[in-house]
């Protein structure tokens, strides 16, 4: 047999071309099959995050099953094979595995190895892994020829080069991706810079409006009283609508407004009043309080986000269904947090907000609090947004649970005063 240059090269070609460790290996097994008389190839590379072993990367041949049953770990140490390969940097030749010393004679009743060629794979000066190859059962004992070691070594040299170039190119995506993560976390703050520059003009408008609608419901008090009620009403949602217009100012900063003691059940109170009115009939709202639980906040913003998850919670249910609001006290101690790396340890007031809508596909759940981003059809993509931002400046925690079919809740924590 010659070295078949033309083979090799065409090889090599392929090896160049390859971007995953799988098309590596369909190559290089290839190669073997075409280069040599044998069919049972097998790679291996001293692994890194177990050293002292040799981690077996892929096996093409009739023992295959029998060896991922053993696992793809082998311990270099008392392994007088793998030993003479790492040491001499040399093709290693076992005739017969069975009576060879320096064969493990435990894997090889296992897996029935007859001949086994072992060529050590370099990067520079270092051997980094093997290139196997041999007979197993009936095919009886196969010793190679020169030109079939010959070209097993320029292979397996090969394969080391474009082995450490397919790794590269793994970091050079793992970083790309964590790039990406770092860019959309930038464009995130961003938007909310931007909400905030934008808010003070919203604002300025607004209150204009507001000003003229506040001062047509004071006239309209000193007429005849048939809808003192309704009147009524609608200058406490202005009112309330003049608060919300002060917040808006705040969303672009990393501070809140004035802290206060607070009850949240007179939280849920106060926003439920405000919004039932927007709720279908057919929908069912709650409000269960199981404690009377106390947190240092600012009263407006808690009513704002709280006023933004009921909204959801109506748009998610449409006609009918029913959305619950529960007031509790929780604690979270560090084994908790241990199995929810979302949590911190400490004692909290929860507000929890349950709908029976159609819940939140799997996909949309990571990117739901993102501002600008949503999936209604006429949604901002600010309700969440606000809702994660005041969170945030109270020191809490905000979590969602979703399954589809199964509604969704959202659960606001606040350090307990």
């Amino acid at each position: 047999m010659s070295l078949d240059l033309a083979a090799v090269l065409r090889h090599a070609a392929a090896l160049q071309t390859a971007t995953s460790h799988g098309e590596l290996v369909a190559i290089i097994t290839a190669a073997v099959r075409e280069l040599t008389r044998y069919q049972q190839v097998w790679t291996g590379m001293v692994d890194a995050e177990h050293p002292g072993h040799l981690r077996v990367l892929a096996f093409h041949g009739d023992a295959e099953a029998l060896l991922w049953e053993s696992g793809p770990l082998f311990p270099i140490a008392g392994d007088a094979m793998i030993a003479e390969i790492l040491e001499r940097r040399a093709p290693v030749v076992v005739i017969e595995a069975a009576t060879d010393p320096r064969t493990n004679k435990a894997t090889v009743a296992m897996l029935g190895n007859r001949t086994i060629i072992n060529v050590p794979v370099l990067l520079g000066a270092d051997v980094v892994g093997t290139l196997g190859l041999g007979t197993f059962g009936d095919e009886g004992p196969r010793p190679p020829t020169d030109e079939e070691l010959a070209r097993m070594v320029v292979i397996a040299s090969l394969y080391g080069a474009a082995f450490d170039r397919v790794r590269m190119l793994g970091v050079e995506k793992q970083r790309e991706a964590e790039r990406q993560a770092l860019q959309l976390q930038l464009e995130s703050l961003q938007r909310v810079e931007l909400l905030g520059v934008l808010s003070a003009g919203l604002a300025h408008d607004l209150n204009n409006y507001l000003t003229i609608i506040g001062g047509s419901l004071e006239f309209l008090e000193a007429l005849p009283p048939p809808n003192a009620e309704v009147i009524q009403e609608a200058a406490e949602a202005v009112g309330a609508a003049g608060r919300v217009v002060k917040q808006l100012l705040a969303l672009g900063r990393r501070e809140s407004g004035q802290r206060e003691r607070i009850d949240l059940n007179e939280v849920v109170a106060s926003t439920l009043s405000l919004v039932r009115r927007s709720v279908p009939r057919a929908v069912t709202v709650t409000h269960t309080r199981n404690g009377e639980p106390l947190v240092y906040g600012d009263r407006v913003q808690l009513e704002q986000a709280l006023a933004n998850l009921v909204i959801n919670a109506r748009d998610a249910v449409q006609h009918h269904g029913a959305i619950t609001v529960t007031v509790d006290s929780h604690r979270f101690d560090d084994h908790v947090v241990e199995q929810l790396p979302w949590a911190r340890p400490g004692e909290f007031a929860r507000v929890r907000v349950q709908d029976t809508g159609p819940g939140i596909p799997p996909a949309l759940r990571a990117r739901i609090f993102d501002p600008l981003f949503t999936s209604k059809p006429t949604g901002t993509g600010l309700g969440l947004a606000v809702v994660s931002r005041v969170v945030a400046q109270h020191q809490g925690l905000l979590h969602c649970e979703s399954a589809p079919g199964q509604g969704a809740v959202f659960d606001i924590f606040l350090p307990a005063a």
